[in-house]
């Protein structure tokens, strides 16, 4: 009996060994499912929790296209008034965004830059000059250890500036700010790994060109749709957040695309094409009502599939259970720990199916996203956008305008009050028409009486105030004046100091936005980017202890408070005479020119052409030889001068004149010729005082213009005064300006 119980209990063991497999399998598919439905409810919770946020922007969004919400449109529309829109929300966004985007990027310049982390000791040591023979080893050591980490923070610097070129990081930053200034909140993602293939020509010995195709894992940066994204909501900042979803919605061709990637669980996944894409659906796909909003047909749902992916903590069992289906090898020695029972990981999941997980590839455990407010909400990861901090003022705007319209259709026509016991219209129409008949009901009454009419007061002005407040108010909410989108306000200062004040002062909340933009995306981007590639490059060269500095932002402004510096140093030293004297004019000439990033050598003349210049000048002056600038000048005053005198003696000729009219009158009228005379008097002396007080104040104004020449060139004028003498010297003075070849008057 013993040999026959040894011969079969291989077989039986086997048999065992079999069906313990299947059930640990199916006992490891069961809590993935578990743990695919706890994420499915966090997910939930969120989208619940993100409703209000929502509806805000779907507001923002019809604000900046200039449309009413359903139930507004609706109510208009039975009021049978105006429904006009004046949209004066979408310049102020558009204004933001692109002075955001030329502070940021004007020229597509690196706004980051990366330093070796300093040493005082080192540093110190390297800055000193050695004064004895055995100073001059450890500090030759310590300059080169700082020449060479120099070196590699360099090489590292130009290392993620192309990376994030190959990403078109410029590109996506500009969809980010645009997001920011519509909705309040941007979120960019990074660094994500792509495959990415490049081509390359290679030369043979035999002088043929051979293409090669090169494969290679890439970092890179993508820009996340404010829709699709849902933190932890109960957190104020992502660094705060304990998770993050986002989700994404995949064809099923995607879907047999991802399946080929490594480590995706591909029984999950069938099951997830099997069940359909409505069964995996958790939050609603706002694609229609965006559609809707800019007026383009909706399509529907269709066959999307949602699949969402999870960045947080999850339990080591939970991760071991989905490596061991998925076959993967490498997580097989993570063991488990009482007091440290979670690890960060990825985690892509639709419905209630487990479709991968994956450890975190940073050694730092950093998430790869990024959040940018325009104004931050100090309760919420989510801020407020342009339209949002706009939009009682906005209301008020189309509200005052509507009422105008209304108001002006009103009251452009009178209103006509009908007897309907006197009269009644031949055709049965009660509506007023050209040569229109009408019968008397009553022949006792007077057709006069059965008609009147009454005018609706009209209040444009009023309106037109409350607009004119509206739009000052979107200003200051918004901290956004004309003068940020390029428009001059009716009473803004024209002076050069003035500007540079306004200017100043409109940049104020576009600095502040600046500065968020350098600490909430810039400098945990970068350095992210830097932790990649200290632990996955393999240039050696390029690795150290280096710290990243969102500076591009920051010498922006610097570089422009300089320009205005600089302009105002100028004014005041034009101003102040000992000032004058002291200033290098050819250096703070070039210096403004340097922060204007103009050409300042092809714009300049030399010191060659300006000596030549000042030599002609003066040899001109001595020549006693005349500006033609400054000669016209001169022959305008004259003729100015000369069409005073000419003015006063017609005025004395014709009040002469009048008075020997005056004079031959009877004695009955001597009472009224003298009254008459006086006023006549009055009247002269107030026309002779206005017309000298207009003949001197222009010119003092001309004086101002030409005084330098004048200095140069006195001459004594002759005064036209007699009476004879009028037309000889218009005469003589026309000749002479024809003579200078300028325009007679």
């Amino acid at each position: 009996m013993a040999p026959e119980i040894l011969e079969t209990s291989p077989e039986l063991y086997k048999n065992s060994t079999d069906i313990e497999s299947e059930d640990y399998e199916l006992e490891m598919a069961e809590r993935l499912h578990v743990f695919a439905t706890r994420l499915n409810r966090l997910a939930t919770e969120q989208v619940g929790q993100r409703s209000q946020i929502e509806q805000r922007w779907l507001d923002d969004l019809r604000q900046y296209h200039g449309e009413y919400a359903a139930d507004e449109a609706a109510e208009l529309s039975r009021s049978k008034g105006s429904q006009v829109f004046v949209n004066i929300t979408r310049n102020k966004t558009n204004a933001a965004e692109a002075r955001l985007q030329d502070m940021l990027f004007p020229t597509d310049d690196r706004n980051f830059g990366i330093y070796p982390t300093p040493v005082p000791e080192l540093n110190a040591m390297a800055k000193q000059e050695p004064e004895t023979p055995e100073e001059v080893g450890p500090i030759e050591m310590a300059r080169q250890i700082q020449s060479e980490a120099d070196a590699a923070a360099q090489m590292m610097q130009v290392v993620i500036d192309d990376q994030l070129v190959e990403s078109r990081y410029h590109v996506k930053a500009r969809d980010v700010i645009h997001d920011a200034c519509q909705l309040g909140t941007a979120i960019i993602k990074g660094p994500i790994i792509i495959g990415r293939t490049k081509k390359r020509w290679d030369v043979m010995p035999d002088g043929m060109s051979v293409l090669q195709i090169l494969e290679s894992l890439e970092p890179t940066v993508e820009r996340v749709d404010p829709w699709d994204f849902f933190p932890d909501m109960s957190a104020k900042s992502i660094a705060e957040a304990e998770f993050v979803f986002e989700r994404r919605r995949l064809s099923k061709k995607q879907l047999r695309d991802m399946a080929k990637l490594p480590g995706i669980l591909v029984s999950q996944l069938k099951e997830v094409v099997r069940e359909g894409a409505k069964t995996s659906l958790i939050a609603k796909d706002f694609t229609d009502d965006l559609r809707n909003i800019t007026g383009i047909n909706t399509v529907g749902e269709g066959n999307r599939y949602e699949i969402w992916e999870y960045h947080g903590p999850i339990s080591k069992s939970e991760l071991m259970d989905a490596m061991s289906l998925s076959e993967e090898d490498e997580y097989s020695s993570i063991e488990t720990d009482e007091l440290d029972d979670e690890i960060e990981a990825t985690v892509f999941f639709s419905g209630n199916h487990v479709l991968k997980v994956a450890l975190n590839p940073m050694d730092s455990d950093e998430r790869p996203f990024s959040a940018f407010n325009w104004e931050k909400d100090e309760s919420s990861i989510f801020g407020f956008g342009v339209p949002c901090l706009m939009r009682n003022p906005q209301k008020v705007i189309n509200a005052s305008w509507r009422m105008m319209m209304d108001n002006a259709g009103l009251s452009v026509a009178d209103q006509i009050v009908v007897n309907k016991e006197i009269v009644a219209p031949a055709d049965g129409s009660w509506e007023m028409a050209p040569k229109k008949v009408w019968n008397l009901v009553d022949k006792t009454r007077s057709v006069q009486e059965a008609f009147a009419s009454f005018s609706t007061p009209s209040h444009q002005t009023e309106l037109g105030n409350i607009f004119s407040m509206a739009r000052q108010l979107a200003d200051e909410e918004t901290n956004l004046p004309l003068i940020a989108q390029g428009e001059m306000s009716p009473n803004m200062t024209k002076t050069s100091s003035g500007m540079a004040m306004l200017m100043n002062s409109s940049n104020i909340v576009l600095r502040k936005a600046v500065k968020n933009w350098d600490d909430d995306i810039t400098r945990p981007l970068i350095t992210r980017f830097y932790d990649w590639n200290m632990q996955f490059s393999e240039r050696p060269e390029v690795k150290g202890d280096f710290s990243v500095e969102a500076r591009g932002s920051g010498a922006l402004l610097v570089r422009e408070k300089q320009q205005e510096n600089l302009m105002i140093y100028s004014n005041i030293s034009m101003q102040n005479p000992e000032y004058f004297k002291r200033r290098d004019w050819a250096e703070l000439d070039r210096e403004i020119a340097k922060s204007l990033e103009l050409p300042y050598d092809q714009i300049t003349i030399n010191e060659t052409e300006i000596a030549e210049r000042e030599a002609m000048a003066q040899e001109a002056a001595s020549q006693g030889m005349v500006d033609p600038a400054m000669q016209k000048l001169q022959v305008d005053a004259e003729l100015a001068q000369a069409k005073l005198q000419i003015e006063q003696q017609k005025m004395q000729l014709d009040a002469q004149y009048k008075a020997a009219v005056l004079q031959q009158s009877g004695q009955e009228m001597a009472l009224d010729n003298q009254l008459e005379r006086d006023k006549m008097a009055q009247k002269e002396r107030i026309e002779m005082s206005n017309l000298t007080n207009k003949y001197q104040i222009s010119e003092r104004g001309r004086q101002t213009g030409y005084a330098t020449a004048q200095e140069r060139n006195k001459t004594e004028r002759d005064k036209a005064a007699a009476q004879t003498n009028v037309k000889l010297t218009e005469a003589q003075l026309k000749a002479k300006n024809i003579a200078n070849s300028f325009d007679t008057f």
